[in-house]
């Protein structure tokens, strides 16, 4: 029988069964593994609190020393070379407080080591008295080449070799303009060549050192040229056609109009007008597949600029004049010299609306104004650049083995710092690292 039988108050009989233990167990079971999934979630939750609360004691302490150590001019110069920082020195300059280093009422006590690594310098903190932040490190991991900087306790293991070295300079380049150089400094400070293929070649085993720019001032010049005449008379302005009030034209003065904008249209002609014709072209350049072209596709002869790199086979033909144009006068008659930049004492009236200007010249590396020629030659100016490389060339390595600090320094009979300044020495610094974790 699997139950007892009872009767209920109309006489109808039931069955009560008997407890499942394998059902009961099977529960009791899910509470305890939710019970103990909780307390594993509420210690990782409290761990990382405390993991926080050390990280940022640890992270306070290391930024102060820094502070400390470059304000003071103490950080190390050479690589491997370390420095102690105690947090007793920064409580008593003022750079930290005790509460920066209080976890759970207990104030700690903290040593920063500053270590030269490469360009850079690696900051490692060792906290005592400090509870749960001085017992969460368990022991140093095995040496390793990498380094990670995200670790604040960190173990710079350092070893020395070197060779002989040699320096040279290679000659100078010739000077460049100014929009031929880069506007980013390089990574020797200087802003080299957009064409590196210029700089000078140095041999296969040497290694750069640094690539030095010299600049020089060069000038270039263009003058003001107008004409001058003999004899103050009532002339028009520069017209083509003949203008009303004015009977006879002066073909000294002759000068041109700029040059029309390109049209396919055909211009009148006239006796005084030059014209002259080219094929135009769409230009375009391609963003992806898109075509992106020049003046929502205005045809034109002249490729735009370089962005536009190609052109539609459809063309037109194009035009482009010029008009010749003179003073106009009647009876008398100024009689004009030939465009010239010096004036000539028989003919002493300039007349402005001649101007015109002459071609900059090429750049040269003196001055050509002077107080006589001020009053027609205009100036620019351009920073030009030179450069040659200093490079090095490296002897065999010299030692069996690289060495730490101390015997390094007894093997070359000077210090470090005796060493790393030596010219005629180049240091082969190796790193390894360990962990507290």
């Amino acid at each position: 029988m699997h139950g007892v039988r009872y009767v209920n108050e109309d006489g109808t009989p039931y069955v009560k069964k008997e407890i499942d233990k394998k059902k009961v167990m099977t529960i009791a079971g899910i509470i305890l593994a939710v019970i103990f999934l909780v307390l594993i979630i509420a210690n990782l939750v409290i761990t990382n609190k405390k993991k926080k609360a050390c990280n940022k004691i640890e992270e306070t302490v290391i930024s102060a020393a820094y502070k400390y150590a470059s304000d003071k001019k103490i950080l190390p110069e050479v690589g491997g070379q370390e420095i102690e920082v105690s947090s007793e020195d920064l409580i008593k300059e003022n750079y930290i407080k005790k509460s920066d280093l209080t976890y759970e009422e207990n104030v700690g006590k903290a040593t920063v080591t500053i270590t030269k690594y490469k360009e850079d310098y690696i900051k490692s903190v060792e906290l005592e008295n400090c509870s749960y932040c001085t017992s969460r490190y368990k022991k140093w991991s095995k040496e390793t080449d990498k380094y990670d900087e995200d670790k604040n306790v960190v173990d710079v293991i350092t070893t020395y070799n070197y060779y002989n070295r040699s320096t040279y300079y290679t000659k100078y380049t010739d000077y460049i303009e100014s929009s031929e150089v880069s506007t980013k400094k390089s990574k020797y400070g200087t802003y080299l060549p957009l064409d590196e293929s210029i700089l000078p070649e140095i041999p296969s085993t040497g290694v750069i050192v640094t690539i030095e720019q010299q600049t020089k001032t060069y000038y270039s010049y263009r003058d003001k040229r107008w004409r001058y005449y003999k004899y103050q008379c009532d002339y028009s302005a520069f017209s083509s056609e003949q203008p009303s009030g004015y009977a006879n034209k002066d073909r000294g003065t002759v000068q041109y109009t700029e040059w029309s904008k390109w049209s396919i249209n055909y211009p009148d002609e006239k006796d005084y007008r030059t014209i002259k014709k080219d094929t135009g072209y769409r230009w375009y350049y391609k963003d992806g597949k898109k075509k992106i072209y020049y003046n929502s596709g205005e045809y034109t002869p002249e490729q735009p600029s370089e962005k536009y790199t190609e052109k539609e086979k459809k063309t037109v033909t194009m035009y482009s004049y010029r008009d010749q144009e003179w003073r106009w006068y009647n009876d008398c008659k100024r009689y004009y010299t030939s465009i010239t930049s010096k004036k000539n004492d028989n003919y002493p009236y300039r007349d402005d609306e001649t101007l015109t200007y002459t071609n900059w010249t090429s750049w040269k590396p003196e001055s050509s104004v002077n107080s006589e020629n001020s009053y027609y030659r205009e100036e620019k100016t351009d920073t030009h650049s030179r450069y040659r490389i200093k490079y090095d060339i490296y002897s065999l390595i010299k030692l069996d083995e690289a060495l730490p600090e101390k015997e390094f320094e007894k093997k070359l009979g000077k210090s470090l710092e005796e060493i790393a300044k030596d010219p005629t020495i180049a240091l082969e610094i190796t790193y390894k690292f360990k962990y507290k974790k």
